[in-house]
Protein backbone atom coordinates (compact mmCIF):
# COMPACT_ATOMS: atom_id res chain seq x y z
CA UNK A 1 0.00 0.00 0.00
CA UNK A 2 1.30 3.51 -1.29
CA UNK A 3 2.22 5.42 1.89
CA UNK A 4 1.89 9.21 2.15
CA UNK A 5 1.63 11.54 5.09
CA UNK A 6 -0.98 13.28 3.07
CA UNK A 7 -2.82 10.48 3.42
CA UNK A 8 -3.82 10.88 7.32
CA UNK A 9 -4.50 14.80 7.20
CA UNK A 10 -1.93 15.34 10.19
CA UNK A 11 -0.79 18.82 9.36
CA UNK A 12 -4.27 20.14 10.91
CA UNK A 13 -3.00 19.14 14.51
CA UNK A 14 0.57 20.11 14.56
CA UNK A 15 1.22 23.41 16.49
CA UNK A 16 4.25 24.69 18.04
CA UNK A 17 4.58 22.38 20.91
CA UNK A 18 7.55 20.00 20.16
CA UNK A 19 7.23 21.12 16.73
CA UNK A 20 11.23 20.17 16.07
CA UNK A 21 10.42 16.59 17.44
CA UNK A 22 7.91 15.78 15.17
CA UNK A 23 9.11 17.63 12.19
CA UNK A 24 11.96 15.29 12.88
CA UNK A 25 9.95 12.06 13.17
CA UNK A 26 7.86 12.54 10.39
CA UNK A 27 11.05 13.22 8.00
CA UNK A 28 12.58 9.63 9.71
CA UNK A 29 8.86 8.09 8.71
CA UNK A 30 8.80 9.10 5.33
CA UNK A 31 12.76 7.75 5.04
CA UNK A 32 10.96 4.74 6.08
CA UNK A 33 13.64 4.97 9.25
CA UNK A 34 10.64 3.75 11.75
CA UNK A 35 12.75 3.31 14.88
CA UNK A 36 14.43 6.47 14.57
CA UNK A 37 10.69 8.07 14.19
CA UNK A 38 9.43 5.71 17.11
CA UNK A 39 12.24 7.04 18.77
CA UNK A 40 11.04 11.01 18.61
CA UNK A 41 7.78 9.89 19.36
CA UNK A 42 7.91 7.90 22.12
CA UNK A 43 9.96 11.34 23.56
CA UNK A 44 7.28 13.84 22.82
CA UNK A 45 5.26 11.41 24.96
CA UNK A 46 6.66 10.96 27.67
CA UNK A 47 6.78 14.40 28.90
CA UNK A 48 3.12 14.48 27.31
CA UNK A 49 1.12 11.16 27.20
CA UNK A 50 -1.95 12.94 25.72
CA UNK A 51 -0.07 14.74 22.94
CA UNK A 52 -2.45 13.90 20.02
CA UNK A 53 -0.29 14.64 17.13
CA UNK A 54 2.30 12.36 18.13
CA UNK A 55 0.34 9.43 18.97
CA UNK A 56 -1.53 9.57 16.01
CA UNK A 57 2.22 9.55 14.62
CA UNK A 58 3.73 6.85 16.68
CA UNK A 59 0.26 4.54 15.56
CA UNK A 60 1.02 5.54 12.07
CA UNK A 61 4.57 3.90 12.68
CA UNK A 62 3.48 1.03 14.94
CA UNK A 63 1.49 0.45 11.34
CA UNK A 64 4.78 0.68 8.97
CA UNK A 65 6.24 -1.54 11.53
CA UNK A 66 3.32 -4.15 10.96
CA UNK A 67 3.01 -4.23 15.08
CA UNK A 68 -0.87 -3.11 14.35
CA UNK A 69 -1.75 -4.02 17.85
CA UNK A 70 0.09 -1.35 19.37
CA UNK A 71 -0.70 0.94 16.42
CA UNK A 72 -4.90 0.15 17.11
CA UNK A 73 -3.92 0.88 21.15
CA UNK A 74 -2.78 4.84 20.06
CA UNK A 75 -5.61 5.10 17.48
CA UNK A 76 -8.10 4.07 20.36
CA UNK A 77 -6.02 6.64 22.84
CA UNK A 78 -5.64 9.67 20.07
CA UNK A 79 -9.84 9.29 19.88
CA UNK A 80 -10.56 9.37 23.41
CA UNK A 81 -8.75 12.79 23.47
CA UNK A 82 -10.48 14.31 20.21
CA UNK A 83 -13.86 11.90 18.85
CA UNK A 84 -13.56 14.20 15.82
CA UNK A 85 -10.15 13.10 14.77
CA UNK A 86 -9.83 12.62 11.41
CA UNK A 87 -5.85 11.31 11.25
CA UNK A 88 -7.42 8.84 14.36
CA UNK A 89 -10.55 7.71 12.34
CA UNK A 90 -7.85 6.64 9.41
CA UNK A 91 -5.14 4.99 11.42
CA UNK A 92 -7.74 2.77 13.25
CA UNK A 93 -9.76 2.11 9.54
CA UNK A 94 -5.91 0.98 8.15
CA UNK A 95 -5.49 -0.64 11.09
CA UNK A 96 -8.37 -2.84 10.86
CA UNK A 97 -7.65 -3.27 7.33
CA UNK A 98 -4.21 -4.91 7.80
CA UNK A 99 -5.72 -6.76 10.69
CA UNK A 100 -8.49 -8.60 7.96
CA UNK A 101 -11.47 -6.65 9.97
CA UNK A 102 -12.79 -5.27 7.54
CA UNK A 103 -16.47 -4.19 8.93
CA UNK A 104 -14.91 -2.54 11.60
CA UNK A 105 -12.59 -0.92 9.16
CA UNK A 106 -15.42 0.18 7.23
CA UNK A 107 -17.31 2.00 9.74
CA UNK A 108 -13.91 3.87 10.81
CA UNK A 109 -13.54 4.61 7.07
CA UNK A 110 -17.18 6.05 6.56
CA UNK A 111 -16.50 8.54 9.68
CA UNK A 112 -13.77 9.73 8.12
CA UNK A 113 -15.80 10.21 4.89
CA UNK A 114 -18.25 12.17 7.23
CA UNK A 115 -15.56 14.35 7.78
CA UNK A 116 -13.88 14.95 4.43
CA UNK A 117 -15.84 13.00 1.86
CA UNK A 118 -12.48 14.02 -0.68
CA UNK A 119 -9.93 12.08 0.86
CA UNK A 120 -8.45 9.94 -2.14
CA UNK A 121 -6.65 7.38 0.44
CA UNK A 122 -9.91 7.12 2.11
CA UNK A 123 -11.85 6.51 -0.67
CA UNK A 124 -9.47 3.84 -2.43
CA UNK A 125 -9.56 1.77 1.00
CA UNK A 126 -12.72 2.05 1.21
CA UNK A 127 -13.01 0.33 -2.26
CA UNK A 128 -10.60 -2.61 -2.01
CA UNK A 129 -13.29 -3.93 1.08
CA UNK A 130 -15.79 -3.24 -1.17
CA UNK A 131 -13.96 -5.20 -3.37
CA UNK A 132 -12.74 -7.74 -0.78
CA UNK A 133 -16.24 -7.79 -0.51
CA UNK A 134 -17.47 -8.46 -4.27
CA UNK A 135 -19.27 -5.63 -3.71
CA UNK A 136 -17.74 -4.25 -7.49
CA UNK A 137 -20.65 -1.65 -8.26
CA UNK A 138 -19.93 0.05 -4.51
CA UNK A 139 -15.76 -0.45 -5.14
CA UNK A 140 -15.89 1.09 -8.63
CA UNK A 141 -17.92 4.00 -7.38
CA UNK A 142 -15.08 4.83 -4.47
CA UNK A 143 -12.42 4.30 -6.99
CA UNK A 144 -14.11 6.52 -9.43
CA UNK A 145 -14.42 9.30 -6.72
CA UNK A 146 -10.97 8.72 -5.76
CA UNK A 147 -9.36 9.27 -9.19
CA UNK A 148 -11.16 12.72 -9.59
CA UNK A 149 -9.57 13.95 -6.60
CA UNK A 150 -5.84 15.17 -5.63
CA UNK A 151 -4.37 14.66 -8.94
CA UNK A 152 -1.36 17.25 -7.02
CA UNK A 153 -0.53 13.97 -5.07
CA UNK A 154 1.38 11.54 -7.10
CA UNK A 155 2.04 8.62 -4.41
CA UNK A 156 -1.90 8.92 -3.63
CA UNK A 157 -2.60 9.13 -7.98
CA UNK A 158 -0.79 5.79 -7.94
CA UNK A 159 -2.34 4.13 -5.48
CA UNK A 160 -5.72 4.86 -6.15
CA UNK A 161 -4.86 3.69 -9.86
CA UNK A 162 -3.97 0.77 -9.00
CA UNK A 163 -6.45 -0.11 -6.79
CA UNK A 164 -8.62 0.22 -10.14
CA UNK A 165 -6.68 -2.01 -11.45
CA UNK A 166 -6.97 -4.16 -9.16
CA UNK A 167 -10.72 -3.96 -9.49
CA UNK A 168 -10.31 -4.59 -13.13
CA UNK A 169 -8.16 -7.56 -12.94
CA UNK A 170 -10.33 -8.83 -10.31
CA UNK A 171 -13.30 -9.19 -12.70
CA UNK A 172 -11.17 -10.36 -15.45
CA UNK A 173 -10.52 -13.22 -13.50
CA UNK A 174 -14.10 -14.10 -12.80
CA UNK A 175 -15.35 -13.30 -15.98
CA UNK A 176 -12.14 -16.08 -17.63
CA UNK A 177 -13.51 -18.11 -14.55
CA UNK A 178 -17.26 -18.66 -15.53
CA UNK A 179 -15.99 -19.03 -19.62
CA UNK A 180 -14.41 -22.03 -18.79
CA UNK A 181 -16.98 -23.29 -16.74
CA UNK A 182 -19.18 -22.61 -20.22
CA UNK A 183 -21.65 -19.84 -18.13
CA UNK A 184 -21.21 -17.95 -20.78
CA UNK A 185 -24.42 -15.16 -19.44
CA UNK A 186 -22.22 -14.57 -16.47
CA UNK A 187 -18.68 -14.54 -17.47
CA UNK A 188 -20.67 -11.72 -20.17
CA UNK A 189 -21.36 -9.85 -17.11
CA UNK A 190 -18.17 -9.37 -15.51
CA UNK A 191 -16.39 -8.31 -19.07
CA UNK A 192 -19.32 -5.95 -19.87
CA UNK A 193 -18.58 -4.50 -16.21
CA UNK A 194 -14.47 -3.98 -17.31
CA UNK A 195 -15.23 -2.15 -20.65
CA UNK A 196 -17.78 0.18 -18.50
CA UNK A 197 -14.65 1.26 -16.71
CA UNK A 198 -12.29 0.71 -19.46
CA UNK A 199 -13.65 0.49 -22.72
CA UNK A 200 -10.42 0.41 -24.28
CA UNK A 201 -9.91 -3.14 -22.29
CA UNK A 202 -8.05 -5.71 -24.56
CA UNK A 203 -9.04 -8.68 -22.73
CA UNK A 204 -12.07 -7.41 -21.95
CA UNK A 205 -12.95 -7.61 -25.45
CA UNK A 206 -11.22 -10.20 -27.05
CA UNK A 207 -13.02 -12.51 -24.20
CA UNK A 208 -16.70 -11.14 -24.81
CA UNK A 209 -15.68 -12.45 -28.42
CA UNK A 210 -14.98 -15.24 -27.69
CA UNK A 211 -18.27 -15.67 -25.52
CA UNK A 212 -20.40 -14.00 -27.80
CA UNK A 213 -19.38 -16.57 -30.23
CA UNK A 214 -19.71 -19.54 -27.79
CA UNK A 215 -23.13 -18.37 -27.04
CA UNK A 216 -23.88 -18.54 -31.29
CA UNK A 217 -23.98 -14.63 -31.09
CA UNK A 218 -21.47 -14.17 -34.32
CA UNK A 219 -22.43 -10.87 -35.41
CA UNK A 220 -21.60 -9.63 -31.88
CA UNK A 221 -18.33 -11.84 -31.55
CA UNK A 222 -16.97 -10.36 -35.08
CA UNK A 223 -17.74 -6.88 -34.10
CA UNK A 224 -15.77 -7.26 -30.06
CA UNK A 225 -13.17 -8.86 -31.75
CA UNK A 226 -12.89 -6.05 -34.24
CA UNK A 227 -12.74 -3.69 -31.41
CA UNK A 228 -10.05 -5.64 -29.71
CA UNK A 229 -8.05 -5.34 -32.59
CA UNK A 230 -8.75 -1.48 -33.11
CA UNK A 231 -7.02 -1.29 -29.95
CA UNK A 232 -4.01 -3.17 -31.04
CA UNK A 233 -3.98 -4.58 -34.67
CA UNK A 234 -1.10 -6.85 -34.21
CA UNK A 235 -2.37 -8.60 -31.02
CA UNK A 236 -2.11 -12.41 -32.01
CA UNK A 237 -4.03 -14.41 -30.60
CA UNK A 238 -6.77 -12.25 -31.42
CA UNK A 239 -6.19 -12.21 -35.50
CA UNK A 240 -5.31 -16.51 -34.78
CA UNK A 241 -9.01 -16.17 -32.77
CA UNK A 242 -10.64 -14.12 -35.50
CA UNK A 243 -9.02 -16.55 -38.27
CA UNK A 244 -10.58 -19.78 -36.40
CA UNK A 245 -13.70 -18.07 -37.13
CA UNK A 246 -13.44 -16.94 -39.96
CA UNK A 247 -12.25 -20.66 -41.14
CA UNK A 248 -15.58 -21.73 -39.71
CA UNK A 249 -17.85 -19.47 -41.50
CA UNK A 250 -16.24 -20.62 -44.89
CA UNK A 251 -14.37 -16.69 -44.77
CA UNK A 252 -10.83 -18.04 -46.83
CA UNK A 253 -9.87 -14.58 -47.73
CA UNK A 254 -10.72 -13.21 -44.45
CA UNK A 255 -8.45 -15.73 -42.61
CA UNK A 256 -5.50 -15.56 -44.79
CA UNK A 257 -5.58 -11.88 -44.05
CA UNK A 258 -5.18 -12.39 -40.55
CA UNK A 259 -3.21 -15.25 -40.79
CA UNK A 260 -0.48 -13.19 -42.89
CA UNK A 261 -0.25 -10.56 -40.01
CA UNK A 262 -0.08 -13.47 -37.45
CA UNK A 263 2.89 -15.10 -39.45
CA UNK A 264 4.86 -11.67 -39.90
CA UNK A 265 4.90 -11.48 -37.20
CA UNK A 266 6.07 -15.30 -35.85
CA UNK A 267 8.76 -15.13 -38.52
CA UNK A 268 10.55 -12.33 -37.06
CA UNK A 269 13.80 -13.10 -34.64
CA UNK A 270 12.27 -11.98 -31.69
CA UNK A 271 10.04 -15.61 -31.98
CA UNK A 272 12.71 -17.60 -33.37
CA UNK A 273 14.66 -17.54 -30.02
CA UNK A 274 13.48 -18.98 -26.99
CA UNK A 275 10.19 -19.18 -27.65
CA UNK A 276 7.73 -20.10 -24.64
CA UNK A 277 5.38 -22.79 -25.01
CA UNK A 278 2.45 -20.26 -25.47
CA UNK A 279 4.02 -18.77 -28.96
CA UNK A 280 4.91 -22.37 -29.84
CA UNK A 281 2.09 -23.26 -29.54
CA UNK A 282 0.35 -20.51 -31.75
CA UNK A 283 2.59 -20.65 -34.33
CA UNK A 284 1.65 -24.38 -34.78
CA UNK A 285 -1.96 -23.60 -34.97
CA UNK A 286 -1.49 -20.52 -36.97
CA UNK A 287 0.35 -22.99 -39.56
CA UNK A 288 -2.31 -25.39 -38.93
CA UNK A 289 -5.31 -23.47 -40.00
CA UNK A 290 -3.07 -21.98 -43.24
CA UNK A 291 -2.33 -25.56 -44.07
CA UNK A 292 -6.40 -26.51 -43.87
CA UNK A 293 -7.43 -23.73 -45.54
CA UNK A 294 -4.79 -24.73 -48.56
CA UNK A 295 -6.26 -28.55 -47.79
CA UNK A 296 -9.85 -27.11 -48.33
CA UNK A 297 -9.09 -25.75 -51.67
CA UNK A 298 -7.27 -28.58 -52.60
CA UNK A 299 -4.00 -26.69 -52.31
CA UNK A 300 -1.88 -29.99 -51.50
CA UNK A 301 1.58 -28.78 -52.03
CA UNK A 302 0.82 -25.86 -49.96
CA UNK A 303 -0.43 -27.94 -47.66
CA UNK A 304 2.92 -29.82 -46.75
CA UNK A 305 4.65 -26.70 -46.98
CA UNK A 306 2.77 -25.41 -43.99
CA UNK A 307 2.81 -28.20 -41.97
CA UNK A 308 6.44 -29.43 -42.62
CA UNK A 309 7.14 -25.90 -41.08
CA UNK A 310 5.14 -26.53 -37.79
CA UNK A 311 6.89 -29.81 -37.77
CA UNK A 312 10.26 -28.22 -37.26
CA UNK A 313 8.74 -26.52 -34.35
CA UNK A 314 7.33 -29.65 -32.74
CA UNK A 315 8.16 -33.20 -34.62
CA UNK A 316 5.99 -35.09 -32.74
CA UNK A 317 2.60 -34.02 -33.37
CA UNK A 318 0.58 -36.38 -34.50
CA UNK A 319 -2.13 -33.62 -35.56
CA UNK A 320 0.13 -31.96 -37.99
CA UNK A 321 1.73 -35.51 -39.20
CA UNK A 322 -1.95 -37.21 -39.54
CA UNK A 323 -2.96 -33.96 -41.82
CA UNK A 324 0.82 -33.86 -43.89
CA UNK A 325 0.49 -37.27 -44.38
CA UNK A 326 -3.08 -36.87 -46.22
CA UNK A 327 -1.94 -34.07 -47.94
CA UNK A 328 0.89 -36.45 -49.28
CA UNK A 329 -1.78 -38.96 -50.26
CA UNK A 330 -3.62 -36.51 -52.09
CA UNK A 331 -0.36 -35.65 -53.60
CA UNK A 332 0.16 -39.39 -54.85
CA UNK A 333 3.62 -39.22 -52.91
CA UNK A 334 2.39 -42.05 -50.94
CA UNK A 335 6.02 -43.45 -49.21
CA UNK A 336 5.72 -39.98 -47.49
CA UNK A 337 2.52 -40.48 -46.34
CA UNK A 338 3.02 -43.55 -45.03
CA UNK A 339 6.59 -42.17 -43.28
CA UNK A 340 4.16 -39.36 -41.74
CA UNK A 341 1.79 -42.23 -40.88
CA UNK A 342 4.06 -44.85 -39.30
CA UNK A 343 4.68 -42.08 -36.98
CA UNK A 344 1.75 -41.14 -36.03
CA UNK A 345 0.97 -44.78 -34.78
CA UNK A 346 3.95 -44.82 -32.80
CA UNK A 347 2.56 -42.53 -30.53
CA UNK A 348 -1.15 -43.74 -30.73
CA UNK A 349 -0.62 -47.34 -32.24
CA UNK A 350 -4.64 -47.86 -32.45
CA UNK A 351 -5.06 -44.37 -34.36
CA UNK A 352 -8.38 -46.31 -36.52
CA UNK A 353 -8.29 -43.22 -39.38
CA UNK A 354 -4.50 -43.63 -39.71
CA UNK A 355 -4.48 -46.93 -39.79
CA UNK A 356 -7.12 -47.07 -42.63
CA UNK A 357 -5.50 -44.19 -44.50
CA UNK A 358 -1.88 -46.03 -44.43
CA UNK A 359 -3.76 -48.86 -45.60
CA UNK A 360 -4.95 -47.21 -48.76
CA UNK A 361 -1.28 -45.97 -49.17
CA UNK A 362 0.10 -49.23 -49.05
CA UNK A 363 -2.87 -50.07 -51.75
Amino acid sequence: MAFSIDSYAIFNYINNEHEDEINLGISYLKLDHYVDSLDQFNFILNNNSNHLTALILRGITYSKLEKYENALSDAHRSLEIDTTSLSSFILRGETYFMLGKFNDALIDLNKALEINPNNTYVLTLSGEIYLKFQLYDKALLFFKIASEFDHSNIELLVHSNNALQKLINTLLFHGESFYSLKQYDKALLYYDKVLEIDPFNLIASFFRGKVHYSLGQYYKAFLDLNKALDINPLDMITLLYRGEAYFNHGHYDKVLSDLEKVLEQYDKELYKLGMSLEIKSNHINALILQANICFNLEKYSDTTQFLSKALEIDPKNKIILTLRGGAYFYLNQHNDAIRDLNQVLEIEQNNAPVIFLRGEAFY
